[in-house]
């Protein structure tokens, strides 16, 4: 039986006029960003990992090949992202609470997590 994933993603982005000012609703875009993705996964594993300890050598979420990837930062400090291995950009950076969702159209994209300066946790799912 083939599993579907239905998530909805939210964005307001925001700028800041002068250093250590206010922020604002970001004037290039106006307004909130948001979008909704449906789609099934392969005959291919799933799961949810609850909890998981983010040390500064980084943690692989699954190996290569994955079709779709949430995760949320449930510690304190900030971890970071790549979807192209232990290696690769650190281009996703997630703060406490936050979470990043995406269905991943690259086929070999290789999930690895890492902390920023201190130690954190995150929840996970991943889907082939």
């Amino acid at each position: 039986m083939a599993k579907k994933v239905l998530y909805k993603n939210h964005c307001t982005p925001q700028e800041q006029i002068s250093s250590g000012g206010r922020y604002y609703l970001d004037s290039d875009c106006g307004r909130k960003l948001t979008g909704n993705e449906e789609f099934t996964l392969g005959s291919g594993a799933a799961g949810y990992t609850t909890t998981q300890d983010i040390s500064s050598a980084g943690v692989s979420l699954g190996g290569s090949g994955l079709d779709f990837v949430f995760i949320k930062n449930t510690g304190g400090n900030d971890v970071k992202v790549s979807l192209n291995g232990s290696s690769g950009q650190y281009y996703i950076r997630l703060s406490g609470g936050e979470a990043f969702a995406s269905k991943l159209k690259v086929t070999n994209a290789n999930v690895y997590v890492k902390r920023d300066t201190s130690d954190s946790t995150i929840e996970y799912y991943t889907g082939t």
